[in-house]
């Protein structure tokens, strides 16, 4: 895929919808970890605030989170809903920082 094509793929409504779903499964499970895991005070700060719906990452920064992973970058809004739950895990920490 171009970069033309992802760029349209991270402002796709129905995929941004897809992403933000797959962030809320991953604050679920964030809310629900060991209290001894890194870094856990503010994993379930932004856990909570994800599912609160008052997150500050924007819709289409999400999407480009998801799409740094070539294989959905390749098949765009086509992507496999496991290979963006996979890319949202993998990219997790990127995600908390940016909000």
């Amino acid at each position: 895929m171009d970069l033309l094509a992802i760029y349209g793929a991270a402002y796709d409504a129905a995929f941004q919808s897809r992403c933000k779903v797959a962030m809320w499964l991953a604050a679920q499970d964030i809310a629900a970890e060991a209290e001894d895991t890194p870094d856990h005070a503010t994993r379930v700060e932004w856990a909570k605030r994800v599912l609160q719906d008052a997150v500050t990452i924007k819709p289409h920064v999400l999407a480009m989170q998801v799409l740094r992973n070539p294989q959905i970058a390749a098949a765009g809004a086509g992507a496999p809903d496991a290979d963006i739950q996979f890319q949202v895990n993998a990219a997790i920490d990127s995600i908390i920082a940016i909000g």
